[in-house]
């Protein structure tokens, strides 16, 4: 009978029947069950091959030298195929193929809600005792078992692989199980009061959304501001009547209707410094298994002072903060305005001092939050705040302005007050000229008739 070699294979997959080396001048044929049973395929060393081209085989075979592929197996098709390998001596040898049928399963309907039951099974259609065990997807292995019975966990999430190895020979076959979790971003959210507010929630795997959607019976939305400690609850409902309440509208927030798509998210146009906290989402599933995801949102805000109209020469200071120190490996840095002698001068302080601004000053400052980097790693920016700067020289056109007209109007004063008192003296002479027209002028006083 020659060598036999088994092969392990699920219905769907495309598998190579592989054969020793061959001799120079060889004649290859491929039979069904037997030597000598139905010939499937043929091949020589002069370029010579045939395939069976019937119904059950046709675009299915391939064949090569010493590779015989088998696409879309399906389930007649687990049977045994013998390979004669034979010379121009007519000597030949045999190698048999046992094809077995491999199916790998899951009891449960997915996805599955932590807490549900999880049952995997690898069975194998033979009588032979091979090694068979699980690998979850973090690579740890189920030991001597082809049955994984456990409660589902949030880990338990993405590709299982049953192994098999018989001889020596692995054989891996793959199952993807899907929990349902947050999809995993990172814990914590830098923005700015330049950018608009997102705080992530959203499950997965989201191809599954209606499902489940059917297995949850409420969401709630929660926040911690950076400067309490008080717990406020800003969204709920209950899926059993559909009704989501706003408990916190001033706020300001929205959430996007999740049964599109399974996202939670919070949302606004703008960030603001009040912003900076805790937030929660919670959703309690009807076998009373809470999936929960906190997010930590820290704003960045530059904060002008005195303001961001100057007057070249006035000292200004700025400062970039989230409003609590920084991690260690989180570092600030600004980027001046081109024109500015500070541009170039690789500012990394949170807290910067001008003594004298300049019109060279004024423009577009912007501040950025990166951590920094490894060994051989690049900075990588997790946010960034602008603010703009308008400098005004000391003597401005406004302020020539102003200064002329206030001279103007000081010249008109003073022309209009000399017209006065020239006309005023004009006045007083006509009437001295008045008193003194008769000849002989009598004094003052009384006089006989």
């Amino acid at each position: 009978m020659g060598a036999v070699e088994m092969i392990y294979a699920r219905v769907g997959d495309n598998i190579e029947l592989n054969l020793p080396q061959l001799p120079q001048s060889f004649y290859v044929r491929w039979f069904l069950d037997k030597d000598d049973g139905q010939e499937l395929a043929s091949i020589n060393h002069v370029g010579g091959n045939s395939i069976d081209s019937g119904d059950i085989w046709s675009g299915r075979l391939s064949i090569s030298s010493n590779i015989l592929t088998i696409k879309n197996i399906q389930d007649e098709n687990f049977k045994t195929f013998v390979c004669r390998m034979s010379d121009n001596s007519k000597t030949h040898n045999l190698k048999t193929f046992i094809l077995i049928k491999v199916n790998v399963s899951m009891n449960e309907a997915q996805p599955l809600v932590p807490g549900d039951d999880l049952s995997l099974n690898c069975d194998l259609k033979t009588q032979r005792k091979p090694t068979i065990y699980w690998e979850n997807p973090a690579g740890r292995i189920v030991p001597n078992s082809a049955l994984v019975r456990k409660k589902a966990e949030s880990q338990d999430n993405g590709e299982w692989t049953c192994v098999v190895i018989d001889h020596g020979k692995k054989k891996t076959f793959r199952f993807s199980v899907s929990v349902v979790d947050f999809s995993s971003t990172s814990k914590s959210l830098y923005t700015s009061t330049n950018l608009p507010l997102t705080v992530p929630f959203v499950i997965s795997p989201n191809n599954f959304v209606k499902q489940i959607l059917s297995k949850i019976r409420t969401v709630e939305w929660v926040f911690i501001p950076k400067t309490s400690s008080i717990q406020k609850t800003i969204f709920s409902i209950s899926l059993m009547n559909g009704q989501l309440k706003n408990l916190e509208p001033h706020r300001g927030l929205r959430c996007e209707n999740f049964t599109k798509g399974g996202n939670f998210s919070l949302y606004r146009k703008l960030s603001r410094e009040e912003d900076r906290g805790t937030y929660n989402c919670s959703i309690t599933f009807k076998n009373g298994f809470i999936l929960s995801r906190t997010v930590h949102v820290e704003v960045l805000q530059i904060i002008p002072s005195p303001g961001t109209e100057l007057i070249s020469g006035h000292h200004l200071n700025l400062s970039c903060s989230t409003g609590s120190p920084l991690d260690t490996n989180i570092k600030v840095k600004w980027f001046p305005p081109k024109t500015s002698s500070l541009a170039n001068t690789g500012l990394t302080s949170g807290h910067l001092i001008i003594q004298k601004v300049s019109t060279e000053d004024s423009g577009r400052w912007r501040c950025e939050l990166g951590l920094e980097p490894g060994l051989g790693q690049n900075r990588s920016t997790l946010t960034s705040a602008v603010i703009t700067l308008k400098i005004e020289p000391v003597l401005t056109v406004w302020m020539l302005v102003t200064i002329c007209g206030a001279a103007v109007i000081l010249i008109l004063l003073l022309i209009l007050a000399f017209i006065l008192f020239r006309r005023r003296q004009r006045k007083m002479r006509q009437l001295r000229h008045r008193l003194c027209q008769c000849k002989n002028p009598k004094r003052k006083g009384f006089y006989k008739a």
